[in-house]
């Protein structure tokens, strides 16, 4: 599929920290908000991400890890939105959209009394 000349374009992964980059138009994804667990294999992030939904087949330029082998394709997939691989009015737009990012986790590790 070939965007138009002028419209805004995102580039999403499937994991925050995935090799594989896709473009979309800016009018394909949806539902934007944060979190810290990726589409797919449901990965931890260390951090919360910007995510979203795609079509698996409407990316107008590289790719992302998704096989369809769950059934019949297309699906709607979730992706995540990293800082870095996008124009930085995009991705100001996309963080208005989805509201303050939310801190970190708190570490799960606990710093008690040592047993003795």
């Amino acid at each position: 599929m070939e965007s138009e000349p002028n419209e805004a374009v995102v580039a999403v992964r499937r994991q925050w920290n995935g090799w594989e980059v896709a473009k979309y138009r800016l009018s394909d994804l949806s539902l934007v908000f944060w979190d810290t667990t990726s589409g797919g294999v449901r990965a931890p992030a260390p951090q919360p991400f910007l995510h979203g939904y795609v079509q698996c087949d409407e990316m107008i330029e590289g790719d992302v890890a998704h096989s369809c082998l769950h059934g019949d394709g297309p699906h709607r997939i979730k992706v995540c939105v990293v800082k870095k691989d996008n124009d930085p009015k995009v991705f100001a737009g996309l963080v208005e959209q989805a509201g303050p990012k939310p801190p970190r986790a708190a570490s799960r590790r606990r710093r008690g009394k040592r047993r003795g």
